[in-house]
């Protein structure tokens, strides 16, 4: 049967900016971020051999889930 792994890229944008160094580009452009997703998704795929794989971000602003559960990113 075929496997889909689905990755919450906000959290993992989030975990890698938050994470890792202050890495910039000879031009000063902030890599740090993007550098430690793309680590981390390359990580995922030698760890779990799916067939699909589908990274998702949130959408800015309210969403259905607030709807679903009130206390949905309350902090």
């Amino acid at each position: 049967m075929p496997t889909l792994l689905l990755v919450d890229g906000s959290s993992y944008l989030y975990r890698a900016f938050h994470a890792l160094p202050d890495l910039r580009t000879a031009k000063g452009e902030p890599t740090g971020a993007i550098r430690g997703v793309l680590s981390m998704l390359r990580r995922l795929e030698s760890d779990y051999k799916a067939e699909y794989r589908a990274c998702v971000f949130d959408a800015k602003g309210k969403t259905f889930r607030d709807d679903w559960y009130p206390d949905y990113k309350a902090q």
